[in-house]
């Protein structure tokens, strides 16, 4: 009986939403960028999960540009989130969590822009 509880246990934690909660996408900015968009699909199931890397003290304003039923979060900064918004004097990483808000049966899609922003600018 351990045996199949061991057994079931290995398999959830394998199982692809466990594995897509915990992989992050990296992408590194270097000091020269100014702005970008991120382009994909919100899953019906878990999240997109982007790791930001860049300058440290950096400034950046996040916005969710397209996509209907879909918002991010920035785990300890902000929660479920369309508009833009602005982050001043950041650590050089930030992690970007995108998702559908009301659960659908398939992807959807979404845009995501991200600008390097001036000190003061909000």
């Amino acid at each position: 009986m351990r045996h199949a509880k061991a057994v079931c246990l290995v398999l959830a934690l394998l199982s692809p939403q466990a594995i897509n909660a915990d992989t992050c996408k990296v992408l590194t900015f270097a000091p020269g960028f100014t702005t970008g968009d991120l382009n994909g699909t919100a899953p019906a199931e878990g999240t997109i999960c982007y790791d930001l890397r860049f300058p440290v003290g950096q400034n950046l304003s996040i916005e969710l540009l397209g996509g209907q039923n879909v918002t991010v979060s920035a785990p300890g900064y902000f929660d479920a989130r369309s508009d833009r918004i602005f982050l001043g004097d950041l650590p050089g990483r930030l992690e970007l969590r995108v998702f559908q808000l009301e659960r659908t049966a398939k992807p959807l899609p979404f845009a995501l822009r991200v600008r390097f922003e001036a000190p003061g600018n909000g």
